[in-house]
């Protein structure tokens, strides 16, 4: 998992979100927290999920706060009274103050479900970017269960000795700064919260109170690879740094272990989890049933609408488009993923992928193997095929140690600049076209891809999510003897709109080894 997460800070994807709602939920009793878990999880989110103006949404189920696994300095309370124990926290951001209204104003429907589930449910508010993500290391940004990382969400409790306006700066100037400096951090996220509105109504005997002595001002989120780095951490000099008179400002510091976390909107768009629920969402991913991401899939189960059928009719009637064009070719149809284009891979299927490829690159021989009936072209190219997904979805994610991984080391490599022999000659050339093509924030496509027996052709193109702008294009073809050969020659045609060497910044980000 460390080779994974170690590429890229993907704090970016969370800048529009500037207005938080963050709700700590107590499950209702009588229910088993299996049960709590399910409907929560497969019945209320899909349900929050439909509402309008939402950017993301996230249920973190959490384990109780038992002590034990944070230092603790002299002065700062850790353990949690047992009615003060709540079971998970459900985070909602939003791009502005008016949109967070408009949510507001639709979500009398999920009060009519909270007495199903909840027993007590305390909203905390966020003003403009007081929810802020410092660092993230983490890829999978739209999680669906365990991400195979500790995580902890920390509830924080000022001292009363010092104002709101000292303690948010001592999180903001002296704590955050000092914890991102460490490399065993994964992620951090920080809320600075507004005083809960305490005027709001119980919905059904589910409480929307909460005493002001009780009341947290922050939280904040982090992340750790393992335990180990966990312990490097908690004995590092950041640490030490960033707990320096801690406990003047803090009261209270509840850490709370994530056991798994669902997101059920993201970037403003609802999650497969979000449209069928977050169980069905992880079986398509298992199954690998891309035919259930699709267009009409989705339009029929959402909006009972059926777009077209195999034989190109729409809603019943004839399709007349097809009378004068041509149907073009969708290059994916048996292909276990879809890159033609962003959003159609989710972080379930790319996790997949990626162990796919450290699998497909272990497989690779010292010696080229021979065509021959037991190793025939036809399953060569069968092999291409389930390799080209893995490839796209490395590109994507910045894994440069896969890539280099797919070529044989007498590689021939012809391109504007080449040729180059072998996988050194170029490694320096390509890192900058690596960091360039899957800096974050730029999504990397694939429209066409063909296959035949050893050769494999695609066209590419690098769309900045922000403006939609192509800021790089080409099309390259690869010779590559299925798994156990790997890829001997390639050729290559680039076009960059815009830079062509990546700052060093981004090259940082890069693994190429």
């Amino acid at each position: 998992m460390i080779a994974t997460i170690r590429k890229f800070d993907y704090a970016i994807r969370d800048q529009k979100a500037q207005f938080s709602f963050y709700v700590l939920l107590w499950k209702r009793k009588g229910i088993s927290l299996d049960l709590f878990d399910n409907y929560w999880r497969d019945v209320h989110g899909p349900v929050c999920a439909r509402l309008p103006s939402q950017h993301q949404y996230w249920q973190f189920h959490l384990a109780q706060n038992d002590g034990g696994l944070w230092p603790t300095i002299n002065g700062i309370e850790y353990i949690c009274t047992n009615e003060d124990q709540f079971n998970g926290i459900a985070e909602l951001t939003f791009e502005t103050v008016a949109e967070r209204d408009i949510w507001f104003k639709s979500a009398a429907i999920l009060m009519d479900d909270e007495h199903n589930v909840f027993s007590k449910a305390i909203g905390y508010n966020t003003s403009f970017g007081n929810s802020q993500t410092y660092f993230d290391r983490i890829p999978v940004g739209d999680p669906n269960g365990k991400l195979g990382i500790i995580k902890f969400h920390v509830m924080v409790k000022k001292s009363d000795a010092v104002s709101v306006e000292a303690f948010r700066r001592y999180l903001t100037d002296s704590f955050a700064p000092a914890v991102i400096q460490s490399n065993s951090v994964l992620k951090f996220r920080l809320h600075l919260f507004e005083q809960v509105d305490n005027s709001r109504p119980d919905a059904a005997g589910v409480s929307h109170y909460e005493s002001p002595e009780k009341q947290y001002q922050a939280a904040f989120e982090i992340a750790f690879a393992n335990p180990l780095e966990m312990e490097t951490f908690f004995a590092s000099k950041e640490y030490a740094i960033a707990t320096k008179d801690q406990a003047r400002y803090v009261q209270r510091l509840l850490p709370f272990p994530e056991r798994t976390a669902y997101t059920f909107v993201y970037d403003g768009k609802m999650t497969l989890a979000g449209q069928r629920s977050s169980t069905v969402a992880e079986l398509i991913a298992n199954i690998g049933a891309t035919n259930q991401l699709k267009e009409d899939v989705v339009s029929l189960m959402l909006e009972q609408k059926l777009i077209s059928n195999s034989n190109g009719h729409s809603n019943g009637s004839q399709n007349t488009a097809s009378t004068f064009t041509n149907k073009r070719t969708n290059y994916y149809t048996d292909l276990s993923a879809d890159y033609s284009r962003p959003g159609l891979v989710t972080s379930y299927v790319a996790k997949k992928l990626i162990e796919d490829a450290e699998k497909i690159v272990a497989m690779k021989e010292r010696t080229l193997p021979q065509i021959s009936s037991s190793y025939t072209l036809e399953q060569i190219e069968k092999e291409n095929k389930e390799w080209w997904p893995t490839h796209c979805e490395a590109l994507r994610q910045g894994r440069g140690d896969i890539l280099t991984g797919e070529y044989r080391d007498d590689l021939v490599y012809f391109c504007q600049d080449g040729p180059y022999q072998g996988v050194e000659q170029q490694k320096e050339r390509e890192q900058h076209w690596w960091a360039l093509i899957a800096q974050p924030g730029v999504t990397m496509c694939w429209p066409i891809v063909m296959f035949h027996g050893e050769v494999t052709f695609f066209e590419w193109k690098c769309v900045d999510d922000e403006t939609n702008e192509t800021l790089a294009k080409g099309n390259v073809t690869w010779i590559r003897r299925g798994h156990r050969g790997g890829c001997y020659l390639k050729t290559e045609q680039l076009t960059f709109y815009r830079d062509v060497f990546a700052p060093s910044g981004l090259l940082k980000m890069i693994a190429t080894a």
